[in-house]
C-alpha cells in the first residue's frame, strides 16, 4: 500500500473516532434531552458535550493517576448505565448485565457473529427508511450544500495532508512530547500548560490504539473539517435564509483576497486552532439564552422556558470552560465577541437577571477550565514557559510576531520576552507623542489616521496586500453595523442583536490588531489576530446579504428564494475575483523519512531492538517502541573520541536517516532561501555547537546533514556488505545495519571531517 493511501485510511479512522466519540455517542446519551432544538442547534449541543465529557474525563484520571485504556473505556461507557439506571429505576449492576447481555451471549457461543451482524443491520435498514428519510426528504438542498462545503475543505486543506506527510508545524514535536508522558500518568510533564486539545489527542490514542504521531499528522484535516462545519452551523442559526450562510462560508473557503496566514494553521494540528471549535458555539449559546423563545423549536415545544434557558446556559458554560482548557487566546477571543453581545443585546444585558446568570455562568466555566492547572500548580508543577512569555508580551504590550516554545527542552527560540520588555518605553514614548499631536491637529485628520492604521495592518495581515479588499472588508464591517440599528428601528431587536454583536467584535479585532500602531496595550501577537479576523469575515459577509434579503422578502419562501440568488452571486462574485489554489506546506519532516518509520514501526511490531539515528523528530514519533539516537550527538561523539574508545549502539539493527537535501526548518512556505543539497563544502564546515532544535535550523541543518552524509560514504567503503540501503528518494536516504548483540559495530571512524 502506497503512503497516500495509508495517509486516506487514516484520516478516515482518526475522523471516525474522533466524530464518534464527540457526535454519537453524545447524540445517543442526549438525544432526548436536546429532542426539540433546531439542527445546527442539536449538532453544537452534541459536540460540546462530547468534547468537554473526553477532556475531563482525562483530566481526571491523569490526576489521579489512574490512567489508561480500561479506565477510559469505563468512564466513557459509565454515563450510559447511569442513564439507563435512572430511567428504568433499577440499579446500576442490573442496567450493566442488561447491556452486556449480548456480549455475553457471543463470548459463550449462544449467539454467532453473522446473528448479531444481521440484527444490527436490520435496525439500521430500519432506521435508514425510516426516521432519516423522513430527516431528510425536505432537507436535501441543505444536504447537498454541506456536501459540497465539506468536499471543499477536503479538498482545500486535504490535497497538503495526504501529500506531505510529516508535521506542518515547530511545535508538533513539543506537543508529541507532552502526550507521550501522558501515557505514564504524567499529564503538565513540562510545566502547567492548558492542555484540552492533548487531552483529545491521548484518548483517541489510548483508546483506539492510534499512534500519537499519525494522530498529530492527520487530525488537522478533521480538525480544519469540524472549525468549517462549527462556522456554517453557527450562521444557520442566526441568519434569516436558509441558504446565505453558504455564501461567506465557501467564500472563506475558496477566495483568493485572504493572506495565506489566516489560513495555513489549519494544516497542522494545533490547539488554538483546536480551540477556534468553541468559541462561536459559546457566542450561540450566550445569544440563545438572551433570546430564548427562539432557543426551542416553534413545532416541538417539548421543554420549557425555563428549562431551555437553563441548559443554554449550561452548554454556554461548558463552551467557555473548553476554550481556556484548550489555549488562552481562544478565550480572549471569546471575551471580545462577549463585549459585542453586551452591545448588541444591551436591552437584556442592562437587566439584572440576565446579566448575573450570564456572568455566573462564565466565570464558572472559567473555574472549571482553571481548576486542573490550579491543583498541578499547587502539587508544585510550575508553568510552562509559554505561559510565562506570553504573560509578558501581554503585560509589556508588544507586538511583535513571536512564537511559542518550540524546543523539548523548554527553551525559547524566539527570545520574545526581552523584546516585549525592551518595547515598553517606545509605546510610552510613541503615546505621548500621539497625545501631543492629538492637542494640535483636528478630529477629522486624527481619526483618519487611526482608520488609515486600521486599514494598514488588515492590508498586510489579512488580504493579499490588497487596499481595495482591506477597505471592503473594514466597509462590510461597518455596513452589518448599520443594517443591525436599522433592525432595531424595524422592532427586530433580536435579530439587529445579532448584527451589531458580531459588526462589534470585528471591529474590535480591527482595532486590537492595530493597537501597536494606535498606541494600545497588545494583547496578543499581531499576526494572530488575522486567524480570527479571517474567521469572522464569513460570518459577516453572510448576515450582511441575509440581513438584505429579509428587508427585501418578508415572507419565509421569499427569503429563501432570495437567500439562493445572494448564494449564486456571491459564488459569481468569488468566481470573478480569483479562486485560489490548494496551498502545499514544506513539512519539518521529509516525506522519506515519514515513509521510512512507517515501515520500520510496522516491521518491528513486535521487537524493540532497533535504534534510528535521526534529526531530533523521531525521537517522539516512536515512543516506547525502539530507540533513538540524535544526528547531532551522534556526530559530536565522533568528533571527541580518543584512541582507545569507540561508538557502539547495543540493538540488533541500526536505522541512519539522512537528509540529501535538508529542509528548511522553521520556514513553511519555503520563502526564506532556496533549498540546496548537502555538499563537500558543508562537510568541511565546523559542527553546529548550539543547544536544543538549533542544529536543524537553516545552515546549521545543512552541515550536520552534509557531516552525517560523508560520513555513512566513508563507514560504507569500510562495510558495503553490512550497512545496506533501505529506503532512498531524491531527498532522502536510510542505511540500515544489521548487527548481532554480541558483537557490536563500531561506528567511530575517521571520515575526513570530524571536526
Amino acid at each position: 500500500m502506497s503512503m497516500t493511501m495509508l495517509t486516506v485510511f487514516q484520516i478516515m479512522g482518526v475522523s471516525a473516532a474522533y466524530l464518534g466519540v464527540t457526535l454519537v455517542l453524545p447524540w445517543l446519551l442526549l438525544r432526548r434531552k436536546f429532542a426539540a432544538f433546531r439542527t445546527s442547534a442539536k449538532f453544537m449541543a452534541y459536540f460540546m458535550a462530547g468534547n468537554f465529557f473526553c477532556m475531563n474525563l482525562v483530566f481526571l484520571l491523569q490526576l489521579l493517576h489512574i490512567s489508561n485504556r480500561v479506565t477510559l473505556i469505563l468512564g466513557t461507557v459509565i454515563p450510559f448505565f447511569a442513564a439507563a439506571a435512572v430511567k428504568r429505576r433499577t440499579s446500576l449492576q442490573a442496567v450493566m448485565e442488561r447491556g452486556t447481555r449480548r456480549i455475553r451471549l457471543i463470548l459463550e457461543g449462544e449467539m454467532g457473529g453473522r446473528t448479531l451482524m444481521l440484527r444490527v443491520g436490520n435496525r439500521l435498514r430500519k432506521l435508514s427508511s425510516g426516521w432519516l428519510g423522513q430527516w431528510l426528504a425536505p432537507r436535501w438542498p441543505d444536504v447537498l450544500l454541506t456536501a459540497g462545503i465539506v468536499g471543499l475543505v477536503l479538498y482545500m486543506y486535504g490535497t497538503n495532508t495526504v501529500n506531505v506527510y510529516g508535521y506542518c508545524s515547530s511545535d508538533m514535536v513539543l506537543h508529541n512530547y507532552w502526550i507521550n508522558y501522558m501515557e505514564n500518568n504524567h499529564i503538565f510533564a513540562d510545566g502547567v500548560y492548558p492542555f484540552g486539545f492533548h487531552c483529545v489527542i491521548y484518548y483517541l490514542h489510548e483508546v483506539f490504539a492510534i499512534p500519537t504521531y499519525v494522530l498529530l499528522r492527520v487530525f488537522a484535516l478533521t480538525q480544519a473539517l469540524m472549525i468549517h462545519l462549527v462556522l456554517l452551523a453557527f450562521l444557520k442559526l442566526v441568519c434569516r435564509s436558509k441558504y446565505t450562510p453558504y455564501a461567506g462560508v465557501m467564500a472563506y473557503i475558496i477566495s483568493n483576497v485572504f493572506y495565506q496566514y489566516t489560513y495555513y494553521r489549519y494544516y497542522a494540528a494545533l490547539p488554538q486552532e483546536y480551540g477556534m471549535l468553541f468559541i462561536l458555539p459559546s457566542v450561540w449559546f450566550a445569544i440563545a439564552f438572551l433570546k430564548e423563545k427562539d432557543f426551542i423549536s416553534v413545532a416541538k415545544k417539548k421543554i420549557r422556558a425555563g428549562e431551555s434557558a437553563r441548559l443554554s446556559l449550561i452548554l454556554f458554560t461548558v463552551s467557555i470552560s473548553m476554550t481556556l482548557a484548550v489555549h488562552f487566546y481562544d478565550t480572549m477571543i471569546a471575551g471580545v465577541f462577549c463585549v459585542g453581545i453586551a452591545v448588541g443585546f444591551c436591552h437584556k444585558c442592562l437587566r439584572w437577571r440576565y446579566l448575573k446568570r450570564l456572568l455566573l455562568a462564565g466565570v464558572t466555566g472559567i473555574l472549571i477550565a482553571v481548576l486542573p492547572m490550579a491543583a498541578a500548580y499547587a502539587s508544585g508543577t510550575p508553568l510552562q514557559g509559554s505561559l510565562y512569555w506570553g504573560m509578558n508580551m501581554i503585560s509589556s504590550g508588544d507586538g511583535g510576531d513571536g512564537q511559542e516554545e518550540d524546543s523539548v527542552s523548554g527553551d525559547a527560540l524566539s527570545g520574545g520576552d526581552s523584546a516585549g520588555q525592551d518595547g515598553v518605553p517606545g509605546e510610552q514614548d510613541s503615546a505621548g507623542k500621539n497625545k501631543e499631536a492629538a492637542g494640535k491637529k483636528p478630529l477629522s485628520k486624527i481619526l483618519y489616521r487611526q482608520l488609515d492604521s486600521v486599514l494598514g495592518e488588515l492590508q498586510y495581515y489579512v488580504t493579499n496586500d490588497s487596499r481595495a479588499v482591506a477597505e471592503f472588508m473594514l466597509g462590510s464591517v461597518g455596513v452589518l453595523f448599520a443594517l443591525g440599528l436599522l433592525w432595531y428601528v424595524l422592532r427586530r431587536p433580536d435579530y439587529g442583536g445579532v448584527l451589531v454583536t458580531v459588526s462589534v467584535y470585528m471591529g474590535l479585532l480591527c482595532v486590537f490588531q492595530a493597537a501597536a500602531k494606535l498606541g494600545l496595550p497588545q494583547l496578543l501577537e499581531t499576526s494572530r489576530y488575522s486567524v480570527y479576523i479571517g474567521y469572522g469575515l464569513p460570518i459577516v459577509w453572510s448576515l450582511c446579504l441575509d440581513a438584505v434579503v429579509y428587508l427585501l422578502f418578508q415572507e419565509r419562501r421569499g427569503i429563501n428564494l432570495g437567500g439562493g440568488a445572494a448564494l449564486a452571486a456571491a459564488c459569481a462574485v468569488v468566481a470573478l475575483t480569483g479562486v485560489r489554489k490548494p496551498v502545499c506546506l514544506s513539512a519539518y519532516e521529509t516525506n522519506g523519512a515519514i515513509t521510512c518509520m512507517t515501515n520500520i514501526l510496522r516491521e518491528n511490531r513486535d521487537n524493540t531492538s532497533w535504534t534510528i539515528c535521526s534529526a531530533n523528530d523521531e525521537q517522539q514519533m516512536t515512543w516506547g517502541r525502539g530507540y533513538h539516537y540524535e544526528t547531532i550527538e551522534f556526530l559530536r561523539n565522533q568528533a571527541e573520541l580518543k584512541e582507545d574508545t569507540g561508538i557502539t549502539i547495543p540493538t540488533d539493527t541500526v536505522y541512519f536517516f539522512i537528509e540529501k537535501v535538508p529542509i528548511l526548518y522553521l520556514d513553511y512556505l519555503n520563502t526564506i532561501r532556496p533549498e540546496r543539497e548537502i555538499s563537500l563544502e558543508g562537510a568541511e564546515t565546523p559542527l553546529p555547537q548550539v543547544k536544543g532544535i538549533l542544529p536543524y535550523i537553516g545552515d546549521e541543518r545543512w552541515v550536520t546533514m552534509s557531516h552525517m552524509y560523508y560520513w555513512a560514504q566513508a563507514f560504507r567503503e569500510l562495510y558495503p556488505n553490512e550497512m545496506e540501503v533501505y529506503y532512498e528518494t531524491d531527498d532522502f536516504v536510510c542505511y540500515r545495519i544489521r548487527q548481532d548483540g554480541f558483537s557490536l559495530y563500531n561506528f567511530a571512524i575517521d571520515y575526513g571531517y570530524n571536526q
